[in-house]
């Protein structure tokens, strides 16, 4: 019960549904509510070359019209933005016509948070005082198509499922595992729109930190 990093695969660097400013350039979105962190990224944006700040944002409502409005590469989105919760503003964004690459900003990048990540589908967990050159690293690498996420710790995986209902317990499974949430879908055999109320359900459940847990994030 674990993930680690999943290398681009050739057919996710030649895919074409995720617009590509140039061959040097990416678009990067940033939705943070914190200043100082916003300022931070949005000035490494600014001064690495192939990356561009495409749009910026404290609130995930109005991060994701703006998504909408003009498609971008990549969203580096803080964990606790305003309206909603970074995870399910990834998951909105995946959803959408041309869905960005999504790397999640935490304070705390542990392993609870790292499994909320494989359920929403995001493509990167980086801890939020890394904003220099291994941001920019991870940002390029997600572009292409690689998925940079810690692996989760078995025990943690383990207490996790104990905090479920039985329901839910073949969709945490199968997105841990790595299985795309539309074949999750079909191989539950149902709707997309009941999957994605199921998995929002069960990431308002892991968001919260089991009881025996010091720590906050």
């Amino acid at each position: 019960m674990t993930t680690g990093t999943i290398e681009p695969s050739r057919e996710a660097i030649n895919d074409q549904s995720r617009p590509t400013l140039t061959a040097l350039e990416s678009g990067v979105l940033v939705v943070e509510n914190d200043a100082w962190l916003r300022s931070r990224v949005c000035h490494l944006l600014e001064t690495e070359p192939g990356l561009r700040l495409a749009g910026v944002s404290d609130c995930a409502e109005e991060a994701l019209w703006m998504a909408e409005q003009e498609p971008v590469d990549v969203a580096v989105v803080g964990h606790r933005p305003r309206s909603w919760s970074g995870l399910r503003l990834c998951c909105e964004l995946k959803q959408t016509p041309t869905p960005p690459a999504v790397v999640i900003c935490s304070a705390y990048p542990d392993g609870v948070l790292a499994a909320c990540c494989v359920v929403a589908e995001a493509d990167a967990l980086v801890n939020m005082y890394d904003c220099d050159a291994e941001l920019a690293a991870v940002l390029r690498r997600v572009s292409l198509g690689a998925r940079l996420l810690p692996r989760v710790p078995p025990r943690v995986g383990a207490m996790l499922h104990e905090r479920l209902e039985a329901p839910e317990h073949a969709i945490f499974s199968t997105l841990l595992a790595g299985i795309p949430a539309a074949d999750v879908a079909r191989g539950l055999r149902i709707s997309q729109s009941e999957f994605e109320s199921r998995r929002s359900a069960l990431l308002g459940k892991l968001e919260t930190l089991p009881p025996t847990s010091r720590r906050r994030y």
